[in-house]
């Protein structure tokens, strides 16, 4: 693995050496990719370069018309519902992505929230990895490419012709830094990029949040991005989230922030009888109509969960045990198993049928349950329970779940 540099200074000379050394080991690309043409060529998507197996890492479910979607789900935050989109495991490692930028220009690629600057970026950005690649993340370590006038958007569409033209002295090449603010200061910058296959769209955005009528939530754009010279496609969340720093505690490669999700469980192995039991194939008894595949609320969808958020795009929890969490898209999950014998002591969604009523919508909720004794202590849910293995992940689950925020939120 390879140690980012800690500072913006231009790179040159045998600097310049070093940093292209430190890519090389980055993308393991070197000895494979071949030589950059100038400007590089449109390979076209990267669909058409995939076969049906390279197509089905891609987050997102298809539709009977063979379009694709990623699913919005219902849950909680300190008491009130809320609503995300579920893009799949993730990995808390990150990969690179390179931007463009003139240079001078002060507000690209992001402004002071952290919020991407599309439009003053230089053609779109290169990223080192695709789905089903070693390494691959939706979390992106962003390293700043400054380009002279006379360069023309989309020159570059690999990571091998930056090295390139690193290497020719025709652009610079920094780690980008940003100011967070608050405790965290001046460090390194990570974006969270979705890749989806083309066409992909996000579950009921630009309608209303939910349970909140009138009130619209943003419009995450799909965008282009370029992955060894082919088209791929993208949702940009730093429009609602902004950038994040890295986790203080990554040893070398940065590792992205994470937050939690708790979700509940009803205990079917300890003798329930509720309504999530009682389905077909559910012995975890996950409350959650996709964990399920039921409507348990009857309101005519599968969205509905008894998940319980920690933290949230500009807010930060009521519960003081978590009041400094930062927020973060990437959720550790924790299950929350109610006990068999105290089913009627903890309504959920499964007994209500109302995606709105529920006695547990709050970590504090949660943290009563576990001082009555209504359920069992928190575990982490495990890769094992969950069937998957993803490098950096220390054996634990992690969830890619950006929130949904108002059009207006900052």
């Amino acid at each position: 693995m390879w140690q980012a540099l800690p500072d913006t200074r231009t790179i040159s000379g045998y600097c310049r050496l070093l940093v292209l050394a430190a890519l090389c080991m980055a993308t393991a690309a070197c000895d494979t990719d071949p030589p950059a043409s100038r400007p590089e060529t449109d390979l076209g998507p990267i669909e058409h370069a995939l076969d049906e197996n390279g197509l089905s890492v891609f987050p997102g479910l298809k539709r009977a018309d063979g379009s694709h979607y990623i699913r919005q789900i219902n849950g909680f935050f300190n008491g009130e519902q809320t609503g995300y989109w579920f893009f799949g495991f993730a990995s808390r490692a990150t990969a690179d992505v390179f931007v463009f930028c003139r240079e001078g220009d002060k507000i690209c690629p992001f402004d002071a929230k952290g919020h991407a600057q599309w439009s003053h970026m230089v053609g779109s950005p290169v990223f080192a990895r695709k789905p089903g690649d070693v390494g691959f993340s939706p979390f992106w370590l962003v390293w700043l490419v400054t380009v002279p006038a006379d360069y023309q958007p989309n020159e570059i569409k690999s990571v091998a012709g930056m090295k390139a033209a690193v290497a020719a002295g025709r652009v610079k090449l920094t780690l980008h830094m940003h100011d967070h603010g608050g405790t965290i200061g001046v460090g390194q910058t990570i974006m969270h990029c979705a890749h989806v296959v083309d066409g992909t769209t996000l579950e009921r955005a630009g309608e209303d949040l939910v349970n909140r009528p009138g009130v619209k939530n943003r419009i995450i754009e799909r965008r282009v991005g370029w992955h060894k010279q082919y088209r791929i496609h993208f949702f940009d969340f730093t429009a609602s989230e902004g950038v994040t720093s890295p986790d203080p505690n990554s040893a070398s490669r940065p590792l992205m922030r994470t937050s939690d999700i708790y979700v509940a469980f009803r205990d079917c192995a300890g003798g329930s009888k509720s309504t999530t039991c009682g389905l077909v194939n559910t012995l975890a008894g996950s409350v959650s109509e996709r964990g399920t595949e039921t409507d348990l609320t009857g309101d005519g969808d599968k969205r509905d969960t008894n998940n319980i958020l920690v933290a949230f795009p500009g807010a930060l929890p009521v519960d003081p045990v978590d009041a400094d969490r930062v927020y973060s898209p990437l959720w550790r999950v924790t299950k929350v198993a109610v006990k068999a014998e105290h089913d009627k002591d903890v309504t959920l969604i499964d007994d209500t049928h109302d995606q709105a009523k529920s006695s547990m919508k709050s970590v504090a909720d949660v943290r009563a349950g576990l001082a009555q004794g209504f359920v069992h202590p928190l575990e982490f849910v495990d890769e094992g329970m969950t069937g998957t293995a993803i490098l950096g992940n220390d054996g634990l689950t992690f969830f890619s779940c950006p929130s949904q925020v108002a059009f207006d939120a900052p």
